[in-house]
């Protein structure tokens, strides 16, 4: 459901495969994470002199605590969607939170649920890695207004990026005022659209809270894609749905944004 239903990508520990332990895997995940859902199932009664409570995962509420300490102390905002079966006491750190989980009796309730609720997730950016386009004015050639199409990377973590890749898909008929030949090109065999890979080589590592120093850039023409359509009515209307996308692959994460060249000129004016 989060893969579906939101950008971002599931970190669940019991699917974990690697040689760094149960706890730093978690504590990693807690800390780089830009939202936590949390279930609560009853796992043992607790008998005390002042009356007995059922616990859930002690796992689950330290989990729990921490989330409650990088809102609190760290000042950064984490959405937490929680559930809680029915039998289920507060206790600890809980009992001190407006935490408002939803109870269950049977965890078919939990699914139903939840698909309801992220769907308010959609706008969340994940693990604080950002990928943009843009694009401006870059002059004229030939009479025809050139737009500049910019690619950049925002590093939200607080953590140094030394690797990542890039790959650009745009369509070819806006490239027409240029080389026939780029030394970045990966050949595709979608028609009507180039690839282009680049990586970290030439522009060095990504600090954190910081943006990429040196974008790429590509000069496009949406004029020279006009005579590909019928009309010049219709291809105005057309060209204005051409898609310009970038994937960027940082630390075993893939994002991916796509943008129509109407789309990009109506950021432009908002931006001015």
């Amino acid at each position: 459901m989060v893969r579906t239903l939101t950008d971002c990508q599931p970190f669940f520990a019991e699917e974990v495969q690697d040689l760094n332990g149960l706890d730093a895997n978690i504590l990693s995940a807690l800390h780089d994470c830009v939202g936590f859902i949390t279930v609560m199932h009853p796992r043992g009664e607790i008998r005390r002199p002042n009356g007995s409570v059922v616990r859930a995962s002690v796992w689950i509420e330290q989990e729990i605590a921490i989330a409650t300490y990088i809102q609190r102390v760290e000042k950064r905002t984490l959405p937490i969607i929680a559930f809680k079966h029915k039998s289920v006491g507060r206790e600890g750190i809980r009992d001190l939170l407006h935490l408002n989980p939803f109870e269950f009796t049977d965890e078919a309730e939990i699914l139903t649920e939840l698909s309801k609720r992220l769907t308010a997730w959609r706008s969340l950016k994940p693990s604080g890695v950002e990928l943009q386009l843009s694009s401006k004015a870059a002059g004229w050639q030939q009479g025809h207004d050139i737009r500049r199409l910019e690619i950049t990377l925002l590093n939200g973590t607080n953590r140094l990026i030394e690797n990542y890749e890039f790959e650009i898909r745009l369509p070819s008929s806006i490239l027409k005022h240029w080389s026939a030949t780029y030394p970045t090109e990966v050949r595709r065999t979608t028609p009507g659209v180039r690839y282009f890979r680049f990586d970290q080589n030439g522009r060095g590592a990504l600090r954190p809270h910081d943006r990429l120093q040196n974008p790429i850039t590509f000069d496009y023409c949406t004029t020279c894609a006009m005579p590909e359509h019928e009309s010049t009515l219709v291809g105005a209307t057309l060209v204005s749905e051409l898609s310009l996308g970038a994937t960027a692959w940082v630390e075993g994460n893939e994002y991916v944004v796509d943008k129509t060249v109407k789309q990009l000129a109506i950021e432009t004016e908002g931006n001015r």
